[in-house]
């Protein structure tokens, strides 16, 4: 379980307008918690690390806490933004799991599979296209309305020759999980950056049903300077 340094615990009336009965915020995640409340059904929401606080009339119905949405430069690797919730019935407890919002791809091979020794030079890879905003209580159906444009590279530990290199480095961004990409919800895409005899070489990979709190690995191959191939597991 990532660290967690906020919480924030609230409670809704299951039925009628589903408004707000209880809301405690502490400062780490407690082992358990017992509260009292009303006689009847309720819906339990928690929402960790969050970096802002909540005004009250944006969470005083269980339909507007829904629309709480985080962009993406607000999540924070040590400290995720994670969310869970459950429905409770009178006299029985309620358990609930928290989950980061963050989605997570990890380039774990690159193999080069050029004629003569040609080297992978500078290697470095980034995602493009990634989906900037991001609901927290959505556990699926991401669909970017605007997308980031790309991350910052992350270098590889050397060049790549004969023999395959097996970084494990790891990219975070939102999940987007649109079935078929369009111009206006491209898929996320991992791109391999590198020099090949002095020519800027970019291989990209694109990233279909990247889901909420999932990995996606990649092995990635390359062919020639303008050709590839990837295996996604």
């Amino acid at each position: 379980m990532p660290e967690v340094r906020r919480l924030d615990l609230l409670l809704y009336d299951a039925n009628g307008m589903g408004s707000i009965e209880l809301w405690n915020r502490y400062e780490a995640l407690p082992d358990s918690i017992t509260l009292r409340t009303a006689k009847r059904a309720m819906t339990a929401i928690a929402i960790a690390n969050s970096p802002r606080s909540f005004s009250r009339a944006a969470i005083e119905r269980y339909d507007s806490i829904e629309l709480l949405c985080y962009e993406f430069g607000e999540d924070a690797p040590d400290y995720p933004l994670m969310s869970g919730m459950c429905s409770m019935e009178p006299g029985s407890p309620g358990q609930i799991t928290l989950a980061p919002l963050v989605s997570r791809v990890q380039l774990c091979e690159v193999s080069n599979s050029m004629k003569d020794y040609v080297r992978l030079e500078d290697p470095r890879v980034y995602l493009k296209n990634l989906n900037s905003s991001a609901e927290i209580l959505r556990f699926s159906g991401f669909r970017p309305t605007e997308s980031l444009e790309r991350s910052d590279p992350a270098p590889l530990p050397y060049d790549i020759g004969i023999f395959a290199q097996h970084p494990m480095t790891e990219l975070f961004c939102f999940p987007n999980d649109s079935p078929e990409p369009s111009i206006g919800t491209p898929w996320t895409t991992l791109v391999l950056e590198c020099e090949i005899s002095g020519q800027t070489c970019r291989f990209p990979v694109e990233l279909e049903g990247l889901e909420r709190n999932k990995t996606l690995h990649i092995d990635l191959n390359v062919l020639s300077s303008d050709e590839h191939e990837s295996h996604i597991y």
